[in-house]
This record gives C-alpha cells, structure tokens and sequence, in this order.
C-alpha cells in the first residue's frame, strides 16, 4: 500500500545567528531595555551559541531568566533547545515568548516550526497566519505563506497514512473517511481517491468506486493502477470492453516493468471471461476471435481449452484438436479429463469412434467429465452393437 512521506522544511532547524545576534545590545535605541545582569547571562548564551554550546546556553539562558522575563531570552532558549534536538521544550519556550510580546515575528514563526516538527498542524497554520499579519518582514511573510501551504500538505498526508493503515485492517469505513478529509485539504490529491476506490470496491460499493477511480484519473491520467483497479472491477461487472480499455491504457502509461506482466495477465482473464460470454451467446467467430486473444496470457490453457469448444461449435474439428494439443502443451490449470473428453469429441465427429472411445474412458476418470464421457461410451458401444458398458 503506497505511503506517503511528510514534507519538512529546511528552515525548521536552521539557526538564524542574524535573529539572535542583533540582540547582544540591549540597550539599544528602540529596543527594550534588559536587567544588566540578566543582559550578562543572555550575552554569555549568545557567544555559546555561535560556538555551538547549546547546552551552555540555555543554563546561561535559565540564570537570566530567574532574574527577569524577557520574551528575547525565551526566543534564544527555544532556538538553543531546537538545535539540541528538544523541540517539545522548544515549543514551550517560544510560547512564552510570544506570551510576552505577541507581535514578535520571530518567536511566532519559531513557534510555527517547532509545531509543524511537532505535527501539530492545525497550531503551525494558526501561527504561520499570526506571522504574515504583523511581521514587517516581506521574506518572512513569504516564508510564512509558504509554510501554511506545506503544514496543510502534511495534514493531508497524515489522514491519507491513517486511511491506509485503516484500510490495512479492514476498517474500510473509517478509512474512507480518512481519505474524504485528506481530499477536502487537498481536491488533487490523486491517490487519496485511488485508496478511497479500493476501500469502497471491499464494500461491493463498485459504481462508488469507480467514480473515485476515474477521479483519480482526472486528476493524473497517468496513473498505472487506477486503471488496473478500474479493469478489475468492470469485469466484474461484466463490462468487458470497458476492462480491456483501462487494462490497455494501464500498459501504455505504466513504466513498471512489474506490472506489466500483471496487466496482460488482467487482459487475458478479461479476453477469457469475453470469449466465454460470446460462445454462451453462440457468437462464436467472435468467440475465436477473443480466445485467440487470450492464449497470450498466463491463462493459455484455459483460453486454447475454450477455443477448442468454440471450434467445435463451429465443426472445425482439425483447428479444435489443434487447439487441445496446445491446452495440453500450455497446461496449469485445464485438467487432463477435460483434455480427454474434448479429444474424445473430436474424434467422435470425425468418425474415428476408437480413438474417441480410447479418450472418453480416459476423460470417465475425471468427477467432473465422468457422466458425460460415461453417456458417449454407452453411444459409441450402441452404434457398434456392443452392450453398453457398466457404470
């Protein structure tokens, strides 16, 4: 079952020395003034984190904040956790940093990225927004947008993973529903509709999978399986021309060498299947025609088998015999009874009522061919003005 992998962007972990490093002075004009000692500790935090001494850092970043609260120490304790790898703690970090000042851009976007790490979307998203409303910031803003967009993504492949791992264990309903909230974030998302197809086929809804199959396609009219999936359930509908179609633009779209092989196997039951239908409806020249078709598949046997019945229908007894020499050679699942009493009947109708008789007491070995072969022997042993043999 396909899985898809959560996006991330590059700039989660990426430590900004610029955002932390215009803080060193703080008393900076226009800037809010820090406690002297406190400024001490956060300086101190500031010089490990260029050396890379996170861990330093953030005991630097603890002692000034003992003495004051500062939504800048907060910020640079969160940058510090994040590179440590401790994005839990991170996150509560820029909290109460933007509890402090809920217009500082930069606590808000790091706050956005610990969340969206974190998987908690609908935070990230929440954030992001805060950030393109007061940044000032026309790269930042961007970014921010950027992000929504990836945090929505990722919320969608959450609920297309949950369907599938549903779907895996056939909770098909909520699986479904999994996808329908991953298609609601994300309309194109084409295979989101071909699990939903394959969930709703396991509840024999197949029009209802079908349609989200061919949503599927019109979405991304390349995709391999939504048209394997759609050949398999119009044949079981019994709409062989329409199966043939999708399992033949499977084959020119796919560049899977592996499924290739699946998708003629898929051909040829649907030729086999269509070849059956025409000789029930005594269209047998198109019965030929389709089993002919057939015997190119992995179910040669059975194909060359019915194609000999239609022969037979036909009174072509030389290709018939042709065509069970080949089930015999091709043979996987076509029984050697049903070999001997279609023989036996060949020869029956050319008049060779020995070798006929020779194969329906070998067919007359088989459950399944018994009576019938049982029925020719009684006939032939008749028209010889034998007693008709025991059975």
């Amino acid at each position: 079952m396909m899985k898809k992998v959560l996006f991330v962007l590059n700039i989660l972990f990426i430590f900004s020395i610029t955002a932390y490093a215009q803080q060193q002075d703080t008393t900076k004009a226009g800037q809010q003034s820090m406690d002297p000692q406190a400024a001490k500790y956060y300086n101190t935090a500031v010089e490990n984190m260029k050396s890379g001494k996170y861990q330093e850092a953030i005991t630097s970043l603890d002692s000034s904040l003992q003495i004051a609260k500062d939504y800048r120490t907060y910020y640079l304790k969160g940058q510090a956790l994040m590179r440590s790898g401790n994005i839990q703690d991170a996150r509560i970090a820029f909290l109460s940093s933007v509890a402090l000042d809920s217009t500082y851009d930069q606590s808000l976007y790091s706050l956005a990225n610990a969340s969206l790490a974190l998987k908690n979307y609908n935070e990230a998203i929440y954030y992001y927004n805060k950030v393109a409303s007061v940044t000032k910031n026309p790269t930042l803003k961007s970014d921010a947008e950027s992000a929504i967009k990836l945090a929505q993504q990722n919320t969608a492949i959450d609920f297309y993973n949950k369907g599938n791992e549903l779907q895996k264990a056939n909770n098909f309903q909520e699986a479904i529903k999994n996808y329908d909230q991953a298609l609601a974030i994300d309309p194109n998302d084409y295979k989101s509709y071909y699990q939903k197809g394959l969930a709703l086929s396991k509840l024999d809804k197949d029009d209802d999978a079908i349609k989200a199959l061919n949503q599927a396609l019109a979405v991304r009219d390349s995709f391999d399986l939504a048209y394997i999936a759609l050949g398999g359930l119009l044949t079981a509908k019994k709409d062989y021309e329409g199966a043939l179609k999708n399992y033949e633009k499977a084959l020119a779209v796919t560049t899977n060498d592996n499924l290739k092989s699946g998708i003629q196997d898929g051909i040829g039951r649907t030729y086999l299947v269509l070849g059956g239908q025409y000789a029930k409806e005594k269209k047998y020249d198109k019965a030929i025609e389709t089993y002919k078709k057939a015997t190119e598949s992995s179910n040669a046997d059975q194909a060359y088998l019915g194609l000999a019945k239609a022969y037979i229908d036909r009174r072509q007894y030389n290709d018939a015999m042709t065509a069970l020499q080949n089930a015999g050679k091709s043979k996987k699942t076509v029984t050697d009874g049903a070999i001997a009493f279609y023989t036996g009947v060949v020869n029956y109708e050319k008049g060779d009522k020995a070798k006929a008789l020779d194969s329906f007491k070998a067919a007359s070995q088989d459950a399944t061919y018994k009576k019938a072969s049982q029925s020719y022997i009684t006939r032939i042993n008749a028209e010889k003005g034998q007693a008709p043999a025991k059975k």
